[in-house]
């Protein structure tokens, strides 16, 4: 048995369209050897538009992975490093100062955790001041260690958009209970 119509018809003659006939180009439309007419595909011309990445074409090769990274903090931008900064400086409580070549004091924490600070270091949650004005923007400033000195701690805070405003400065005393004692005696 034998099965005839199955097999693919055999196309002899050359596959370069160079070495087809000379001076007979690949889209010539050139006739061949049977007498039928050759049907070249048309020519297709690309624009540079066709190479602008959009919503329909985009770089298979181009790394996407930063787009779903998560955010911790939003928009925030962290401009300095400030200590204790989910606590007010109210909440935090002077317990040790060091008055040797580099002072430095001891704050702790309403959870009891000792914070080390130098002069020159922001401390606790910013607060929210008003620049004034018009507007009334609200501006976040963090407390810096000023100066200190052997029975206090002197915070600033500078308002670095308004320098001719004053600085607020706070004393935190080593021993606050100490003018309270006498008063009552």
């Amino acid at each position: 048995m034998t099965a005839l119509g199955c097999e693919e018809e055999v196309v002899m003659g050359s596959s370069n369209p160079a070495q087809a006939a000379p001076g007979k180009g690949a889209d010539a439309g050139a006739e061949d050897g049977d007498g039928q007419k050759d049907t070249a595909l048309p020519l297709v011309e690309f624009s540079e538009a066709d190479f602008v990445e959009s919503e329909d074409s985009r770089d298979p090769f181009r790394d996407f992975a930063h787009l779903f990274v998560k955010k911790t903090q939003g928009d925030r931008v962290v401009q300095r490093k400030v200590k204790a900064s989910q606590f007010a400086l109210d909440e935090l409580r002077l317990v040790g100062i060091i008055t040797r070549a580099t002072r430095r004091v001891m704050l702790t924490d309403p959870t009891g955790y000792g914070w080390v600070l130098f002069t020159g270091d922001f401390v606790a949650k910013p607060e929210l001041v008003s620049a004034g004005g018009t507007d009334g923007t609200e501006v976040a400033i963090n407390w810096r260690i000023d100066r200190i000195r052997p029975k206090d701690v002197v915070f600033i805070r500078e308002d670095a958009a308004h320098p001719e405003i004053p600085p607020t400065t706070r004393v935190m005393p080593l021993f606050p209970t100490e003018d309270e004692g006498r008063s009552g005696s």
